[in-house]
């Protein structure tokens, strides 16, 4: 009588067993993800101050689409646009808020950017640059996590999200 029992605890505290790693494997998934991708946008922002199009273009879904219709072909316009008018883009990933479903994400993030040869007088003067609120839609493929979609516009510093203030005041101890 008792070996039924005992088989049946076993049992029980395997299946427990196997859920519990099933969870864990899921949160580890969900956070490898969120690295992935947290990555591919700091490899995207890297390449955009060295006026990279290239390297910025690889993070687009042939698919892509902006708020304003624009393609990756316009896209690249754009960024030509830019580098073009824009010496010394300094561009610093604050805080992103990415929710992994599966093959695709959502992605929140704040942005600081700035331009101009002169980054240090900026920050000796309390000139820091312009803070950008981007949303992303993202699928992953078998090239890895590509943006789908994209919108953003300029928001205020009181606007920024919660984890945003404490990277500005790494980055900016006197100013923050």
């Amino acid at each position: 009588m008792k070996r039924p029992a005992l088989k049946i605890k076993r049992i029980s505290s395997l299946i427990i067993l196997f859920w519990l790693l099933g969870l864990i494997w899921i949160r580890c998934s969900k956070n490898d993800d969120q690295g992935l991708i947290r990555e591919n946008l700091s490899l995207a922002i890297k390449a955009a101050e060295k006026k990279d199009r290239a390297k910025v273009l690889q993070v687009l879904d042939p698919d892509y689409l902006d708020f304003e219709n624009r393609d990756v072909k316009a896209t690249a316009e754009l960024l030509d646009y830019y580098f073009k008018h824009y010496h010394g883009i300094v561009i610093h990933l604050l805080e992103a808020e990415i929710i992994v479903n599966q093959d695709t994400a959502e992605v929140r993030a704040d942005i600081l950017f700035s331009s101009g040869p002169l980054e240090t007088l900026r920050k000796s003067l309390g000139l820091i640059g312009s803070f950008y609120r981007f949303e992303f839609r993202m699928s992953r493929g078998a090239k890895g996590w590509k943006i789908k979609q994209a919108k953003w516009h300029e928001v205020e510093e009181n606007s920024l999200l919660p984890g945003s203030r404490m990277i500005l005041k790494k980055l900016f101890p006197d100013l923050f």
